[in-house]
């Protein structure tokens, strides 16, 4: 099996440390290799930074891919398109007043380009943590999940919350196709009950989805899972879940990518 690659986007802020330690552990999980992309010119004392910073953490040799472009958001998503990296990681602003996690231009475009997994971080902890919960995010009448398994497994959570969002236009909606209301959701809760005993689901009618924001707040999970979809070179969030373009409530896990193609603007510097 081809080794996983993993990316973490990599800034000097006052959490720089705790979103590469979340990387780190990210990466351990899966036995991936890790590289650090970072938006901006290359210099020996941000080397050094790097340098000291995984050494600290038992990494002796990561590759730094220097990206630039327009914006810090186009020169990561063009690396990630150039080099292919199975798992993008990035934390997320924070402001100490801004209990619900609102997302910024950089992380919005972050979402709808970066194409392959991503894993956000809104709160990024320096020490690992224990007894970790999850929560799997679908429609109720046409849920997507399966790339989400492996994620599932490699986290091993204690607990595992499924969310389905209805509302009476998805009910009609999923009449007309023939869809099936109540197998999909059984069988996920049946094939994820290998992973912890602790499964359950709830369905939550909404018609525009925001409920489900405050229901996550304060479920407080630990990691949100939900499996997107690529139109126009654009990801696409389940219909109730576009509020995820504005507020991330926990660490978030976006599953789905385009046609592998080589479409970036250049190879970032490597060094």
């Amino acid at each position: 099996m081809q080794e996983l690659h993993f990316a973490v986007a990599a800034t000097f802020s006052p959490r720089f440390r705790a979103v590469i330690s979340e990387a780190d552990r990210m990466a351990r999980r899966f036995s991936a290799r890790l590289s650090v992309l970072h938006a901006g010119e290359r210099s020996d004392e941000k080397i050094d930074i790097f340098r000291d910073t995984f050494g600290d953490i038992g990494r002796e040799e990561v590759d730094v891919y220097w990206c630039e472009g327009e914006t810090t958001a186009r020169a990561l998503v063009d690396a990630a398109t150039s080099v292919q990296f199975d798992l993008f990681i990035a934390g997320t602003m924070a402001h100490p007043k801004d209990v619900r996690n609102f997302t910024g231009t950089i992380v919005r475009e972050l979402i709808n380009r970066t194409p392959c997994d991503t894993l956000l971080i809104p709160d990024p902890q320096v020490e690992p943590q224990h007894d970790i919960t999850a929560c799997l995010m679908v429609e109720a009448h046409s849920p997507r999940w399966r790339a989400a398994k492996q994620t599932l497994e490699a986290l091993n959570p204690s607990k595992i919350s499924i969310l389905a969002a209805d509302s009476p236009f998805a009910a009609r909606r999923a009449a007309l196709s023939g869809e099936d209301d109540d197998g999909s959701l059984d069988e996920i809760c049946e094939d994820l009950s290998s992973i912890t005993e602790d499964v359950e689901i709830r369905c939550i009618n909404s018609n525009t989805g925001f409920v489900l924001c405050d229901i996550v707040r304060d479920m407080a999970p630990d990691f949100m899972l939900v499996e997107s979809e690529w139109k126009n070179r654009q990801r696409v969030l389940p219909m109730h879940l576009g509020w995820l373009e504005q507020v991330i409530p926990s660490r978030l896990f976006l599953f789905g990518k385009p046609p592998r193609s080589n479409t970036g603007q250049g190879a970032p510097q490597l060094g």
